[in-house]
């Protein structure tokens, strides 16, 4: 098996983030649409389709975390950046919260299009705090990459 150079992982991960942000941004702005309410015309539709997009998510979600964790990238900073071993524990960490938050939002997305409201029906506002902690945290992600390994990286021309 070939060995990854890290400027492949480097561009690997950032390129994905990009294609994250796409893929809230898209989400956002269906969120941003009325949704009908429990048993109303189109509500079955709605949801049907915000858990096609949450599934979705959770799938390209999971992948580029194990991706991160498994393929490389998280043992290299922490063996290259002994100092910001911490830092990239704690956004390994919030891979399983948000993947288990995700999960959640989408069983009550699910339950609205059998026609019940949710036992919590802040469902939007649930989805769209997750979204931004999803956004800070590729943020956050992307902004050690660049201090780590690109800047370190450009040193060396």
């Amino acid at each position: 098996m070939p060995e990854i150079t890290a400027r492949e992982w480097i561009d690997k991960v950032l390129l994905e983030h990009r294609q994250l942000d796409a893929m809230v941004a898209d989400l956002r702005r269906f969120l941003a649409a009325e949704r009908p309410a429990p048993g109303e015309s189109g509500a079955h539709t709605w949801s049907a389709e915000l858990t096609r997009r949450l599934v979705l998510l959770h799938d390209r979600l999971f992948r580029h975390f194990r991706e991160e964790e498994e393929g490389g990238m998280v043992e290299e900073i922490s063996r290259r950046h002994p100092r910001a071993a911490r830092a990239v524990e704690e956004l390994v960490d919030e891979h399983r919260q948000m993947l288990g938050r995700l999960r959640r939002i989408t069983a009550r997305a699910m339950q609205y299009g059998e026609g019940e409201a949710p036992s919590k029906p802040e469902l939007r506002s649930q989805l769209t705090e997750l979204l931004d902690l999803l956004n800070h945290h590729e943020r956050t992600e992307t902004g050690l990459i660049h201090q780590l390994e690109i800047q370190e990286l450009g040193q060396g021309d």
